[in-house]
């Protein structure tokens, strides 16, 4: 019952980012119009030259995933990242839920922090946000804030491709990255 119950609220979990981060940036963007430059239904569009960047930001996910896994697994990370392994490795990801909540996180989360919230305080702003909100800033672990500080700087590279080229290079880099770490948690599970 428990592993169902885990499952169940994997899934939960995922529709819900899926859903109310992209339903919240469009009341945001309904009532707010004037902060952005762009409304709901242009934040999807993409040139043709830039679906070339797809492969390429698909690629950086995967690298800076493999690189984070590396760094994971050091002495001077490896207690810090331990309750993150043991998050993850409570639920037995089973590889639907690799796929989905990847797929989840890399279009509900970027349409709402790239979309709506960077145009709001800018880049930077948005990537410490983001990463905090995501529990990788500590008082007390400096470890995890130097790791935290890595992980700000792809975030601020992906809202970078966001804003100059199109949010689908974000949901790209975004997605393949979280592909990456959650595989790894499901095979070392």
């Amino acid at each position: 019952m428990g592993v169902l119950y885990k499952k169940y609220t994997l899934f939960f979990l995922g529709l819900m980012t899926l859903i109310v981060f992209p339903l919240l940036s469009w009341v945001l963007m309904y009532f707010i119009p004037d902060s952005f430059n762009v409304s709901y239904k242009t934040m999807f569009k993409i040139s043709e030259q830039d679906y070339a960047l797809i492969p390429l930001f698909l690629s950086l996910g995967i690298v800076f995933g493999l690189f984070v896994i590396w760094l994971a697994e050091l002495d001077y990370f490896e207690k810090s990242m331990r309750k993150y392994k043991k998050i993850f490795g409570n639920y037995k990801l089973t590889l639907f839920y690799v796929f989905f909540l990847s797929i989840c996180a890399g279009v509900g989360e970027e349409i709402f922090f790239r979309g709506v919230i960077q145009p709001l305080i800018g880049i930077w702003l948005t990537a410490l946000f983001f990463v905090a909100i995501h529990g990788y800033f500590s008082i007390k672990d400096k470890r995890i804030n130097s790791f935290a500080l890595l992980l700000t700087c792809f975030i601020v590279l992906i809202g970078w491709a966001a804003k100059e080229y199109s949010i689908w290079i974000a949901i790209s880099a975004h997605f393949s990255y979280d592909l990456v770490l959650l595989f790894y948690y499901k095979s070392t599970n």
